[in-house]
This record gives structure tokens, sequence and C-alpha cells, in this order.
């Protein structure tokens, strides 16, 4: 048995660990069967690691990120917070120690054997308590909810609906439709719509708190379109089962013609770069009948890592020579390898290279943030020094606790942050020019780009380069669910590959899968548990079972002539 925290008793263990620290891939969450990671290490008490997806999504934990990296997770009164050097990796989530969170609000710890390969999965459970009443609030045009428990609750999300589990879930529904709440009845559960509301837990008592003002209602799209009906028009969920070697691999996708069918390839992109959120949110707000999450972020920070180019306006920079696809509508995409260099100039013939554009990468250097990353910058790493420049000129100088506190961003204002200890070469009233360049040229002409990487396919050979793409070995060794969008020569396609019995396919065995499905071009994309595949506002595929939020992505939109 885990010595980790009655009440009430946690379940016997299957099988006790022999090692002093063991850590899978798969656990069970009051029953469901998940695939997230988790570590665990033997002690009094022992140590416990989940991922933070994991955190959010289905337990409903609610983090924050402070100045020196740590973050604070709350769970219904249960708080704790996780130091930068506790946030480790496992697989390809971030996962953080969160034993003390779980012990104080009686969460039950066993192990069972796998379905998927040697190492056990981890069971967690927690008794649903009873809700015991309802209280509303209105001010200022806001509502605001409270529902009383008896006790913690998982908070499972998928997409705008909450799953709360409860003893009593029948009162709690009837509770909430006499106030004009959307709910229904799950087993053993009530299920909240929760567009529009967000969501937060206290305790001592226990409650859930959903609130709702004026302002909830600011569309989360950088292009909104009007909502289109429900239905999916000419679009079909297409899924295959096929086998390399001894595995099997599910793969789901969707496919157009962007030069027949009436309808165009889109980046679905937030109105500020800091921050996550579903993909049914975003492919709703930009009216997508389909859609496939995107690039990569930083999660902890909730920022982009990597290209992303909306209507000829660069929202994030690309980074490191990594795989992208660029197009415009009406076409085929092209894919490459991509490459942004940039230089700032000043009158008095200093010039240095920027190594960013409005990304959440980061190095020794500058790099340039404009209004398209959001109202606001704050400092992403410990001590910068900034300029401020509007149109051609400096207008002011800013010191790390400004950036620190963070600066506001205009249309018109660019701010060249000096990171590492670099210099940072302007002063007041210098007048400068931007240089930049793009590689492959070519792109230059695209209006629309989203990069990922590796890239997998070209000309319908193997094309993997991590070292190229600098992604490490045990990054392109991974297996996990995978994202990829793709043409054959006639189609665009946007895909999600899941293991079939397993944790998924490495990088190289996706390439051989995409080679069988007669694709030519092909980029891999955010993967493991961002995975996600949408067709008709229904998923196709979800990760590895958890909704976890993601920064952007990819949808099919109806011509906006038609």
């Amino acid at each position: 048995m885990l010595p980790v925290s009655p009440p009430p008793a946690p379940p016997p263990l299957v099988r006790l660990l022999e090692s002093p620290s063991v850590e899978g891939l798969e656990l069970t969450l009051n029953g469901e069967r998940i695939q997230s990671a988790w570590r665990w290490v033997q002690g009094e008490p022992g140590r416990l690691w989940l991922g933070l997806d994991l955190l959010e999504s289905e337990l409903g934990a609610r983090r924050s990120i402070n100045d020196d990296g740590s973050i604070d997770l709350d769970w219904f009164g249960a708080n704790q917070r996780i130091e930068q050097a506790e946030q480790i990796s496992i697989e390809d989530e971030v996962a953080v120690e969160v034993s003390q969170l779980l012990r104080q609000n009686g969460v039950a710890l066993g192990l069972e054997p796998s379905v998927m390969g040697q190492e056990p999965a981890l069971t967690l459970q927690l008794a649903s308590p009873r809700f015991l009443r309802l209280r509303e609030s209105r001010r200022n045009g806001g509502q605001r909810l409270v529902l009383e428990l008896s006790g913690p609750a998982l908070l499972p999300r998928n997409d705008d609906q909450l799953e709360l589990q409860l003893d009593n879930p029948g009162a709690a529904a009837t509770a909430l439709r006499q106030r004009g709440v959307r709910a229904g009845l799950g087993s053993g559960s009530l299920l909240l719509s929760v567009d529009g509301w967000r969501s937060s837990s206290l305790g001592g008592p226990n409650r859930l708190i959903l609130e709702r003002s004026s302002s909830d209602v600011t569309p989360l799209a950088r292009n909104g379109r009007a909502l289109l009906p429900s239905g999916s028009g000419n679009l079909a969920l297409e899924q295959r089962v096929l086998q390399l070697g001894a595995e099997k691999y599910r793969i789901s996708f969707v496919r157009f013609n962007p030069a027949a069918a009436g309808m165009s390839l889109v980046p679905l992109s937030r109105r500020n770069m800091v921050g996550l959120g579903s993909l049914l949110g975003l492919a709703r707000s930009q009216g997508a009948l389909a859609a496939l999450n995107g690039g990569f972020f930083n999660r902890i920070q909730a920022l982009p890592l990597g290209g992303l180019r909306d209507r000829g306006d660069w929202l994030s920079g690309p980074i490191l020579d990594r795989g992208a696809m660029a197009w415009d509508q009406g076409e085929l995409p092209q894919f490459s390898r991509v490459r942004l260099q940039e230089w700032i100039s000043t009158s008095q013939g200093k010039r240095a290279e920027i190594s960013a554009l409005n990304s959440g990468w980061v190095k020794k250097g500058l790099a340039q943030y404009n209004s398209l990353w959001g109202p606001r910058y704050k400092a992403i790493t410990g001590t910068e020094r900034g300029a401020l420049v509007m149109g051609t000129k400096v207008t002011t100088l800013l010191n790390p606790q400004q950036l620190k506190r963070g600066t506001g961003l205009r249309r018109g204002q660019t701010l060249v942050v000096a990171r590492g200890g670099a210099k940072l070469p302007l002063q007041v009233g210098d007048e400068v020019s931007l240089e930049r360049q793009l590689t492959p040229s070519h792109f230059n002409k695209k209006p629309f780009l989203i990069q990922g990487g590796p890239l997998l396919l070209n000309r319908g050979q193997i094309v993997l380069d991590g070292k190229a793409e600098r992604f490490s070995a045990p990054f392109m060794r991974q297996r996990a669910p995978r994202s990829v969008v793709a043409s054959d020569g006639e189609q665009v396609w946007l895909l999600a590959v899941e293991g079939h019995g397993n944790k998924g396919p490495n990088l190289r065995d996706t390439a051989r899968l995409m080679q069988r499905l007669g694709i030519k071009e092909a980029l891999n994309l955010d993967g493991g548990s961002s995975t996600r595949l949408m067709v008709g506002g229904r998923s196709g595929t979800r990760g590895r079972g958890i909704g976890a939020a993601i920064h952007n992505g990819l949808g099919i939109v109806v011509n906006p002539a038609r």
C-alpha cells in the first residue's frame, strides 16, 4: 500500500513497488483509464509527480505562475507551491510534485497491472461528495454561482463541458436549471456547459465557483468569423487502422481540395499570444468545420514556441530552423524548414541581430515584441532591459524592474528586449530601421504559416532530421499520439495518429504511416496530450484522453465569398 492519503483508505495494491522509484504513462482516475505521465518515489511520506495537463483538465486544479518561475496549484483549498527545479519532464509532459495537494484532499493511490507494458498503472480514487446548496449573486451585469459541496471533487473538463462527480447530481442539476444554467446528468455526475464561464474551487467549506461577466463574451480568436450551423459541410472524418511490425495504429483524418471545395485552411490563432485554451473554443470562434491542434508552446508560461503567420502578420516568429508549412487560400500548401532573421540598425551605424519575434523561445541576445503579442508585455526571464520604439524612433528605455511589472504595447510600437546580459544598443531619440530575411524566400509570398517539426516527408520520401531542426534524440525516439498536417499533391490532410493498444508511434513510424496513406508532404505538429482532431464540433481523437489546453491550431472554414 502506498503510504499516502487516507481518508478514504486506499485500495490494496495489485503489485507492490520493489524499486524506490517508478514511473509510467497509464493511470485510472475513479475508474477512467487515461494516458498521462507520472512518477512515484517511495518514502515517508512518498512523493508523486503528475502531468500538469492531468491536474488541470481532469482534477480541476488551478495554477498560477510566480515571477521566480515557481507554480502555485490550488484545488478545493489545498495549496502547493512547486519550485522551478521540481518541474520535471516525463515522456513529453511537464510534471510537478503534488503528493501534498492530493493528501490534503483525501485522494487514495494504488497500483494495478498496465495494459500497455511492463510498468504498473497508477490508480487515483476520490469519493464523490454530496451537493448541499446553490447560491447566486449578480453584480454589474455579471453572475456568480456557488455550489456548496460536502467535500472536494474531481472536475474533469472536456472542451466547454465540466463534469462534476457527485453523490446526488440530480439535486444539483435541478437547482442550476432553475437559474437558467444548462445542466445534464452523466453516470454519477453533473454535466455543466461552461462556455463563457470561469470556474474555480475553494475549501473550508468546499465550493465550486462559476463566474461570468459581460466582458467574457469577447471573441477568443484574432480573426473571428460568424459561427456556422452545426455540422461539417462536405467534410467527413475518416479512420483507418494500419500495422507496422507488431504494432497497430489508429489514424483519424479529414481531407479536402482547397482549389475546388469552396473551403480554406486557416490558422486558429488567439487575440493574445499569452495564454492557452481549448481547440473547440478556437474552432467555434472562427467558424471552423474541422480543426487540428497546431504548433509547440511553453505549457508552464503559456507562450508560443514556433512560427505562426496569419494574413501576412507574424503573430509569432519561426525558431530553430524547424519545419513549417506556408500557404495561400485556394492552393496547396508548401513545406520546408524555415528561418527568420532580423537585424535592427540605428542612424549612428549600430547594427544588431534580433533572435526572436513575439516568441516564448528565449536565449541571450535581442528579441522584439509588438501589439500582435497582446496589449502588454511582461518579462519572460529574470533580468531584461528594453527600449520602446514608436514608428522609427526610440522613445523610452525600460529597466528590469519596469519590465518585470510589465509595459503596454500599442499599435505602431515595437519593444526591443535585451536578455542574458546582452547589451541594448539603443538610446532615446535614436532613429532605427528593421531588416528582415525569410528562408526559403518564396515563403514571403504566403500569407499563412504554421511551424511545428520535424518535417516528415518531402516528395514522398522520409526526410526526418532531428539534429537539423534541433530536436533532442529522446524526443525523436519517443512514442506518443501524433498530429500531422500533410498533402498528397491534390488534397490537404489533417491527421491524428494514436496507438492501438500501445503508447503511439515514434516519428519515423509516423512518417512511414504517412507514406502508407499515399501522402507526399508531411509536417509533425505538437503531439502527446495536445493531439486533438475535431470535425463538426465533435472529437475524432483526444490525445491521451485528456482535454489538454493548447495555444493554436489549424481550421477548415467555408470561403468568405460563399
